[in-house]
């Protein structure tokens, strides 16, 4: 192959150019591993290529090695140490060489090369010489763009690699970063890959983070960083202080007093934007880090529990003198400002929200006077920010302190919406009466405030695509909270206070919903809307609910009658767009009323069908498509069994997308809809069904969320069949088995959540299995309770296990109690089943807890004893 033709196209402009080139290096890729790679580590080092073929070969090669994401990486990584040493040993000089390049773009995507193979290597105790080579490049005094190429390639390394890997070597590898990074340094390239670095270095350094000394040098250096005559310098600085905020805000007491409060007050005055910007975020970062304590604090007291950390209340001690900061850079706008950029007076604006989350009540009184002076201000810029203030403080402080300020400033709003001579001042007032709407609706009064406001937000629906969307989410928040959680609605809603205004507001959002372009994303907060009020509709609305429904099928046929037009990867993006939002509405049709959704279910179901098949298996089209298909089936029941035989091999399909696993998890939710609607009538489709699932439970690739609902479907299924699940039985259980012997190494959070997810999954399972089966051969599910039960133990003492798994699983003790009675006593009568019903029956806030607790001490206590011999 012509590698820098390739590596040149790849990165062309033309689609088809540059997607031919990918599938050709893919190709070459497979067939010949080594070849590929010795090819691409060539033309990285050439210093006569083209500087963008060598930059396109550095990142052929790192992405060969190094997966977007976990799933794939063991793969690359076992196709990597497959090659003999002979033969990855040039490609890592290669690479290692090419950090010197006088290109320095060159060398720069030489650095994730060497990160992705230390990734792979250094795990496994290979390329022990690695680090050493590092280290003497980044004291070369005689080349900078090697000490800036290597010390960027040292920050990767330490954002991927364990800790423990390196912990020989961690001083030294911070010693030469931080040696990078001080002011003394000359060169301000090489002190910003230092400071880069560092950033990427900060978890990777927490046991030096820990002592006192090294904590207060690291510190030195970086407060000393911002106030580098250079601004990139001072950029990665902040950004380093941001990141050490939410790693470490335990241990910032002392550098807040003595430091960082001034400096970041003095960051966020800064004349260059991406500086204040960092500084802002800073003050944000110490916001969220509180509101996340405090909640962990509340958490903890309501356990009877003392918090592992507590809020040390930064913010509220700061507030007098960032308020006037960030209210004044509030002010700083202009006219030109793209609302995708991230300006200061964006991020003033989110910092001012956090902080008022934070702070609560002590933030009114401050913001109050800047608010009423600005709002009559002729200066636009000062308008604005002043609404922007207001809207900011409305979630956190106590309502009942803003009712006063919400009742008097609701009516001037209401006016500056229809009548402010400025685009940005009408946004900005749409949004704060979204916030007004969201948080404090109780101020609103029906008879007076209602009318004027709805037509204030109509109007706002034809502006600009952001103040569109300000709009569809005030009147979300309308409808929901005056007309009822459309969950919570039943037939017997007559009418609401905001029937009357139905039919306007639906006929203004339609066209919004029929624009060919989907600015902003205004088209799909239409939609949006028009979901939320079909959902919200009470009864007397009902007529225009149809008609609405109607449209939006029509509207999903004449899509689909355009599918063979559609021209480039745009027209078949904005395509999936509008069929997905067509689904959501048809879905909240169903959804309110299945009976009047039901004589349309033969067009829904057809237009469905239609839809899967032209979707190029678009996982977006597929999700919603089959959600629809879900919810359809949920409204029919048994009338569903109609459409199984045409929908069953898509639902077959897209089980066994294992690689794409929002297509599987889709449809995993609707096998269970399906299952819970048609019942019995699911045993002619049962075996391949339950074969799909326990392939996908057995896949390694399949992305792991997607099993606990694939377990909790199979226990759907056996409720369903009832004695048809018996030949599945012994398979199931040692899948369940399997399954339950999951656990997390402490300190891994997410792996933790995982497990106990997939706990309370295997235990709805063994509930379906067991309810399924009861009643036609109870004897049959006996052989596994001792299992079960001996799971549930291992489950019991675990200190991390949720209220949702306790309480499913004291019902699952009470089946078992009821069916078996005395051939389990033993089992029943162990310490931890007494302790657990006691858990239940002490559960005051829990109903169902204390509820199924009663069931199973009942049940239990009902059991045959054995009579004591003497």
């Amino acid at each position: 192959m012509n590698a820098a033709q390739l590596l040149q196209d790849s990165l062309s402009p033309n689609q088809a150019a540059r997607e031919s080139a990918t599938q050709q290096l893919e190709t070459a890729a497979r067939d010949n591993f080594h070849g590929y790679l010795h090819t691409l580590a060539v033309e990285l080092a050439n210093e006569s290529q083209d500087l963008n073929v060598r930059y396109a070969a550095g990142l052929a090669f790192k992405n060969a090695i190094a997966a977007r994401d976990a799933i794939n990486q063991p793969q690359l990584t076992e196709r990597w140490l497959a090659l003999p040493d002979t033969a990855t040993a040039p490609l890592k000089q290669s690479v290692l060489s090419t950090l010197g390049s006088p290109q320095h773009r060159a060398g720069a995507v030489a650095a994730t090369c060497v990160s992705a193979i230390a990734a792979i290597e250094l795990p496994v105790n290979k390329w022990p010489e690695l680090i050493p080579q590092l280290l003497e490049f980044v004291g070369n005094q005689e080349n900078q763009g090697l000490r800036v190429a290597t010390l960027q390639a040292v920050g990767f390394i330490c954002e991927v690699i364990d800790p423990e890997i390196l912990s020989a070597r961690s001083n030294e590898i911070l010693t030469a970063v931080v040696q990078g990074a001080r002011k003394e340094e000359p060169s301000h390239e090489v002190q910003h890959a230092a400071i880069q670095a560092l950033l990427n270095s900060l978890e990777f350094i927490r046991d030096n983070f820990e002592r006192e000394g090294e904590r207060n040098y690291i510190m030195q250096v970086v407060c000393e960083a911002t106030q580098s005559p250079a601004v990139t310098v001072q950029v990665g600085a902040f950004e380093c202080l941001v990141r050490i905020m939410h790693l470490y805000y335990e241990k910032m007491d002392f550098y807040m007093e003595r430091a960082l409060f001034g400096l970041t007050i003095m960051g966020m005055k800064h004349h260059e934007e991406p500086v204040a910007l960092q500084a802002i975020e800073f003050w944000s970062t110490v916001c969220e880090e509180e509101i996340d304590l405090a909640q962990a604090a509340m958490e903890a007291y309501e356990e009877g529990e003392q918090p592992l950390y507590v809020s040390k209340g930064f913010a509220k001690a700061a507030l007098p003198d960032i308020l006037p900061v960030l209210l004044e850079l509030l002010c700083q706008q202009n006219e030109d400002d793209d609302e995708d950029d991230w300006t200061k007076a964006m991020a003033a604006g989110c910092c001012l929200e956090l902080l008022a989350n934070n702070v609560g009540n002590d933030i009114v009184q401050p913001v109050v006077p800047f608010v009423e002076a600005g709002i009559t201000q002729s200066d636009w810029q000062r308008r604005e920010a002043a609404v922007m203030a207001f809207g900011s403080i409305l979630d956190g402080p106590d309502p009942e302190v803003l009712a006063p300020l919400v009742t008097q400033a609701l009516g001037a709003l209401i006016g500056m919406m229809q009548s402010d001579p400025s685009l940005q001042v009408r946004d900005t007032v749409a949004w704060t009466l979204s916030k007004i709407c969201e948080n404090m609706l109780q101020v609103i009064d029906p008879a007076v405030h209602l009318r004027n406001l709805i037509t204030a937000l109509v109007i706002g629906l034809n502006a600009s695509p952001r103040t569109c969307n300000s709009c569809c989410a005030a009147l979300n928040s309308l409808v929901v909270q005056i007309s009822g959680d459309a969950d919570l609605l039943g037939d017997d809603v007559q009418t609401s206070p905001m029937s009357e205004y139905y039919s306007g507001i639906l006929k203004e959002l339609m066209p919004i919903a029929e624009r060919p372009t989907n600015h902003a994303n205004s088209r799909s907060a239409a939609y949006q809307t028009i979901s939320v009020f079909l959902g919200s509709s009470a009864n007397d609305t009902l007529p225009v609910v149809q008609e609405v429904a109607v449209a939006m099928l029509a509207r999903q046929e004449a899509l689909l009658g355009l599918q063979n037009q559609l021209v480039g990867m745009d027209d078949r993006n904005n395509w999936n767009d509008m069929q997905i939002n067509l689904c959501v509405v048809i879905q909240s049709f169903i959804r309110r009323s299945p009976s009047m959704a039901a004589p349309f279910a033969d067009r829904i179901m057809t237009n469905l069908l239609g839809l899967i098949q032209a979707s190029g298996k678009h996982a977006g089209v597929l999700e919603d498509a089959f959600a629809t298909v879900g919810g359809l089936a949920s409204a029919l029941e048994a009338g569903f069994v109609k459409y199984m035989d045409a929908f069953s091999p898509f639902l077959f399909s897209a089980l066994g997308s294992f690689e794409d696993w929002q297509v599987a998890q889709a449809a995993v939710y609707v096998g269970s809809d399906i299952a819970r609607a048609i019942n019995e009538a699911l045993t002619p489709y049962a075996e391949r069904l339950m074969v799909a699932l326990i392939d996908l439970l057995r896949s390694p690739v399949v992305q792991r969320q997607v099993k606990p609902n694939a377990i909790t479907t199979i226990g759907e299924v056996a409720l369903a069949i009832g004695g048809g699940f018996r030949p599945y039985l012994d398979t199931t259980m040692t899948i369940l088995s399997q399954a339950g012997s999951t656990s997390a190494a402490p300190g891994d959070e997410a792996m933790i959540d995982f497990v106990q997810t997939m706990r309370e999954s295997i235990v709805d399972a063994f509930i379906g299995i067991m309810n399924g089966i009861k009643d036609s051969d109870a004897s049959a599910m006996q052989p596994y309770v001792s299992g079960i039960m001996g799971f549930l133990k291992t489950c019991w003492l675990d200190e991390d296990r949720s209220d949702s798994f306790s309480t499913a699983s004291l019902g699952l003790i009470g089946d078992f109690a009821e069916a078996y009675k005395g051939s389990i006593r033993d089992e029943l009568l162990q310490d931890w089943v007494s302790q657990a019903v006691t858990w239940g029956r002490t559960r005051s806030g829990n109903k169902r807890a204390k509820t199924n607790a009663a069931y199973a001490q009942q049940v239990s206590d009902h059991s045959p004893r054995k009579i004591t011999e003497r």
